[in-house]
């Protein structure tokens, strides 16, 4: 429960259209008012907000499908901000297609992912009809909530001693370069099998694939981690290409027990 637990809940419903599971969920929580097409992008974050463990959080306790009440909600808490000054992860994002920062012209919601520059990343439901990725900037964003979410989970410290991984993000670099034209499994670094269980419990590498080669499979899993990141650019050369960088790595490890060397 934390930070990372609730966007990971919002990352579930990417793709859904409508009608959906949400709307119905939603529904059954709180009458037939809530029948038909209904507006869903606040009642998404709702439900990862329940799912999660980050209701009260995220949503004071209370379920929300009107974004002006739940953004003054925040504002009443002392955590609104007008804006996007300070915007991160994790924060809930609100919009106002006209503009303004003023809270009782909002129309839409989401989760920030990431923050690049002028850009931030998000998720969204409700966003032409379908929970998707999305770029936006300071123009639409009336301002933020952020959540005094739980910390994150500390690694348990066993008490065998047993020393954590010390990855090499140089020889992890050159696997990645190395590995993909490479024809069967070649192992050229032992410890490329420690980079790719982390992938397949993150759900964006396939079991099979974590074989210590650092083939095109575990470069698309590991261009997907970046871009989970709030990194873009899915090409040679660009931010998110599949190439290990230290920053996407050490966030890596941190969430699965190794370190990073140079």
């Amino acid at each position: 429960m934390s930070v990372e637990s609730m966007v990971k809940a919002v990352e579930r419903w990417i793709g859904t259209g409508e009608p959906n599971a949400i709307q119905q969920w939603y529904r059954e929580r709180n009458g037939a008012a809530y029948n038909y097409q209904f507006p869903w992008c606040d009642a998404t974050i709702t439900r990862a907000a329940v799912e999660s463990g980050e209701y009260e959080s995220v949503c004071f306790g209370t379920d929300y499908a009107y974004t002006v009440a739940h953004a003054q909600r925040f504002k009443t808490a002392g955590q609104w901000h007008a804006g996007t000054r300070g915007i991160k992860r994790g924060d809930i994002v609100f919009f106002d297609w006209a503009g303004t920062n003023e809270i009782g012209k909002i129309d839409h919601v989401g989760i920030v992912t990431g923050v690049s520059g002028a850009n931030v990343y998000t998720i969204e439901g409700n966003t032409l009809n379908v929970c998707a990725r999305r770029v936006r900037t300071e123009a639409d964003i009336a301002g933020y909530g952020r959540p005094k979410y739980k910390p994150e989970p500390k690694p348990a410290s066993g008490s065998s001693g047993t020393k954590r991984p010390q990855v090499s993000l140089a020889r992890l670099i050159k696997a990645s370069k190395t590995d993909p034209p490479k024809k069967g499994t070649p192992v050229s670094y032992t410890l490329v099998e420690v980079v790719e269980d982390a992938l397949v419990a993150e759900r964006l590498l396939a079991k099979g694939y974590a074989d210590g080669h650092f083939g095109t499979a575990t470069r698309s899993a590991y261009s997907l981690w970046q871009q989970r990141r709030g990194f873009t650019g899915a090409q040679p050369g660009g931010d998110a290409d599949g190439t290990p960088g230290m920053t996407t790595l050490k966030a890596l490890g941190a969430r699965h027990g190794f370190d990073v060397v140079a």
